[in-house]
C-alpha cells in the first residue's frame, strides 16, 4: 500500500492523510454552522480534518450541557485534567485476564521496543523486519518514523503500562507479542510486504504460538477475497486455528479492502463515546458496507475514538510533550523565565505583535496541547479503527487464556452473540454490535461454550441434508424460519441438546439462495451468528444468507 500523500486541512492547518467530505446533513448540520461561524468562506467541498470534525462535535455538546467542560485543556468529560480514560475501563473487561500465555502477532508499519512491552518483562518474542529480515533487534531500539503506528497499535493492545505507573495498561498486558515490520525504506507497505509477513506466520506460528494475528494495515486494491494473496493467506491461517482481526477503515465512502474483505476475517468498525463511561457510543467514520464479493463488513464495533496511546520516545514529538507537560506545572514568574527555552520546543503559530503576557503564554501553551493531543508527556490520544482491531485482539487474548482450546469459530460465536446492538447506529455500521468482553467471559466461565467441529450451517451433500445450530442456554424453544419454507413459524422446531445447544436437519432445498433466521420462544428474532454471509433485514437487523 502506497503511503498516502498528506493534505492539509484547511481549519487547524495540519497535514493529514486524507479530508472528510461526506456529511449526514440531518444530524451534522449544526456543526457544519458551528464551523462556518468561525470560517465564513469554508464550504463542505473543502473538507475537514477527523480531528477537527470532533472538536467541533464535542464543543456543540459542551453547549447544549450534554457534556460538561472538566478541566481547563480538553473539552471531553474526563476524571482530571489530564486524564484520557483507559481503554479496558471504557469497554468493560475483566482485569483478571491479562492474556497471560498467549501470543499475539502485529503486522504493522513498523516497532519500537517500547517500555510498556518490555521494562517490568520483555514479552516480545520476535521481532523481525520483513522487507530486510537482514536487520538485527538493535535496528528496533532506534525510534524511526515508521515505528510510530506499530508502536502505538502493539501497546494499546498490550502494553502493560509502565510509563503511566500502570493507568494506561492495555487489554492484555501479559500477552506476548511477535512483531512484523512491513513498511519499506521507501515508505510504503505493498501487498507483497503483508503476503510475505503472513506467510511468515502459515511457517512460524507453531514455533512461537501465535493464536491471533492483528493487521491495521491492509492493500489498496478492491479484489475478490478468492483473488487476494492476502485474504488467501489469511484464511489459511484461519483453517489452522489463528484468529485474524484487521482494522476496516476510516473512510464511509470506499469499500472495505483485504485484509478486511475476506469471510471469516474479524473486521473492525469504530464508534466513539466521547470518552465518557455513561454515554452510549455513536457512529465513528468507519468503512462499511458490501465487499466486492457481497459481503457485509465490519462484523463488529469498538471504542476507535480517544484512545491513549505511546508518543514514540526520543522524537521531537517526545521533546515536546515533555516541555508542554513540564510548562503547564510552572508558576507565573518561573514560566516566563523559561518561556525562550519553550518557544525552542514548541511549535507556536507567528505570534505577530502579540505582547507576550503570562495569559497569552498560557493561552498558547492550552491551544497547542489540544492540538497535538499529547494529554501526558508520555501519552497521546488517537483515533481511528486501527486502535480498534486491537481492542478486540485484546480481548481475543483474554478469551484463550481463560478457555485456550476456542478456535477462530467459537471465538467468532462468542463475539458476535454477546454484542450488543447500538440503537442510534445503522446495522450496515455495526454488524453484530458493540464487543463485550464480560458477557464473552461470562459464557466460558459459566461452561456455555460448546466447542463444534463445523459451521452453522453444515451442508452435508452425501445425505442431501443442511443441519443448522445455534447455542442458547436459557430458550424453552428455538425454530427455524426462513425463504426456504416462506417464514413459516413454529414448524421448524429444533431440537434440544446438551449444554443449551439447538440443532435441527432439514432436506437441501433447491438450487438458489435464502435467507433464514432463528426465533426463540416466539418473540425474539436472531441471526446466525456462525455464518458469515448476512445482508440487512429492513429493520435494523439481519439476516442470514443460504447458498445452495
Amino acid at each position: 500500500m502506497n503511503e498516502t500523500t498528506a493534505v492539509t486541512c484547511p481549519l487547524c492547518g495540519d497535514e493529514v492523510h486524507k479530508l472528510i467530505y461526506r456529511f449526514h446533513l440531518e444530524s451534522e448540520r449544526l456543526v457544519i454552522d458551528k464551523i462556518k461561524e468561525q470560517f465564513p468562506e469554508w464550504t463542505k467541498n473543502d473538507g475537514i480534518c477527523s480531528r477537527c470534525l470532533d472538536y467541533y462535535h464535542t464543543e456543540l455538546l459542551m453547549q447544549q450541557r450534554m457534556l460538561p467542560e472538566i478541566g481547563p485543556f480538553f473539552p471531553v468529560k474526563s476524571p482530571d485534567d489530564f486524564i484520557i480514560l483507559p481503554s479496558a475501563l471504557r469497554i468493560d473487561t475483566d482485569v483478571r485476564f491479562t492474556g497471560k500465555g498467549v501470543t499475539i502477532c502485529f503486522i504493522d508499519s513498523g516497532f519500537y521496543l517500547h517500555d510498556d512491552l518490555i521494562k517490568t518483562s520483555n514479552r516480545i518474542k520476535k521481532i523481525i523486519d520483513i522487507t530486510h529480515p537482514d536487520r538485527t533487534e538493535d535496528f528496533f531500539n532506534t525510534p524511526h518514523p515508521s515505528a510510530w503506528h506499530g508502536t502505538m497499535t502493539s501497546v494499546v493492545c498490550a502494553g502493560d503500562g509502565y510509563c503511566s505507573n500502570g493507568l494506561y495498561k492495555g487489554i492484555a498486558p501479559d500477552a506476548e507479542l511477535v512483531l512484523i515490520k512491513v513498511q519499506d525504506d521507501n515508505n510504503q507497505i505493498t501487498t507483497d510486504s503483508i503476503c510475505k509477513a503472513l506467510q511468515w506466520v502459515v511457517e512460524n506460528h507453531l514455533i512461537h504460538n501465535i493464536k491471533i494475528v492483528n493487521l491495521s494495515v491492509g492493500a489498496d486494491e478492491n479484489i475478490s477475497y478468492h483473488e487476494s494473496g492476502i485474504d488467501q493467506l489469511a484464511e489459511q491461517l484461519i483453517k489452522v486455528g489463528i484468529n485474524i482481526v484487521a482494522a476496516a477503515g476510516n473512510d464511509t465512502q470506499v469499500m472495505i479492502k483485504p485484509p478486511a474483505n475476506a469471510p471469516n476475517v474479524i473486521s473492525i468498525g469504530g464508534v466513539d463515546d466521547a470518552n465518557d463511561l455513561t454515554a452510549v457510543p455513536f457512529s465513528y467514520h468507519s468503512s462499511f458496507g458490501t465487499t466486492v464479493d457481497g459481503l457485509y463488513k465490519p462484523e463488529l464495533v469498538a471504542n476507535a475514538i480517544w484512545i491513549a496511546a505511546p508518543i514514540l520516545p526520543r522524537t521531537y514529538e517526545a521533546e515536546e510533550a515533555a516541555t508542554l507537560h513540564y510548562a503547564l506545572q510552572l508558576s507565573d514568574k518561573e514560566l516566563m523565565q523559561f518561556w525562550p527555552d519553550v518557544q525552542k520546543n514548541i511549535l507556536f503559530p507567528e505570534n505577530g505583535n502579540e505582547k507576550m503576557s503570562v495569559t497569552y503564554c498560557r493561552q498558547l501553551l492550552a491551544k497547542r496541547l489540544m492540538q497535538t493531543k499529547f494529554f501526558s508527556k508520555h501519552y497521546m490520544h488517537v483515533d481511528g479503527t486501527s486502535f480498534a482491531a486491537p481492542l478486540v485482539s485484546g480481548v481475543i487474548a483474554q478469551l484463550l487464556q481463560a478457555k485456550p482450546e476456542l478456535d477462530p469459530l467459537n471465538i467468532r460465536r462468542l463475539l458476535f452473540s454477546t454484542a450488543k446492538r447500538l440503537p442510534d447506529v445503522p446495522v450496515v455500521k455495526q454488524g453484530y454490535g458493540y464487543i463485550r468482553p464480560r458477557r464473552a467471559l461470562l459464557k466460558i466461565l459459566n461452561r456455555e461454550v460448546v466447542m463444534k467441529k463445523h459451521a452453522s450451517p453444515f451442508i452435508n451433500r452425501p445425505k442431501r441434508m443442511i443441519e443448522f445450530h445455534i447455542q442458547n442456554s436459557c430458550a424453552h424453544q428455538i425454530s427455524l424460519a426462513g425463504s426456504f419454507n416462506y417464514w413459516a413459524q413454529d414448524v421448524l422446531l429444533m431440537e434440544p441438546c446438551a449444554n443449551g445447544s439447538w440443532k435441527i436437519e432439514i432436506p437441501i432445498p433447491p438450487q438458489g439462495t435464502y435467507t433464514y433466521k432463528f426465533l426463540i420462544d416466539d418473540k425474539m428474532w436472531v441471526e446466525d451468528v456462525e455464518n458469515p454471509v448476512r445482508e440487512p433485514d429492513g429493520f435494523n437487523g439481519w439476516n442470514s444468507v443460504l447458498n445452495v
